[in-house]
């Protein structure tokens, strides 16, 4: 009985070691993907406010002229 005691325990230990190991390994997964821009072939992703901003910057001058227009359409 107490072979069968030890080998349950020691089951169950390799059932949890396996567990926390794929659990892990998913994490930087995740990690890795919440980093990269698709279709961005550098690498990592500067996430910092100076980081994003520099990225968004070309977007965010899009919009600006566009409400601008926008503003001048509607005051017109």
């Amino acid at each position: 009985m107490k072979v069968l005691g030890l080998a349950g325990l020691v089951l169950a230990l390799a059932i949890i070691g396996y567990l926390i190991v794929g659990y892990l390994g998913e994490a930087g997964k995740a990690q890795d993907a919440l980093q990269a821009v698709p279709g961005s072939k550098s690498g990592p992703v500067d996430v910092t406010k100076s980081g994003l901003e520099q990225r968004l910057a070309p977007i965010l001058d899009q919009e600006r002229k566009r409400i601008e227009e926008t503003s001048k359409a509607v005051g017109q």
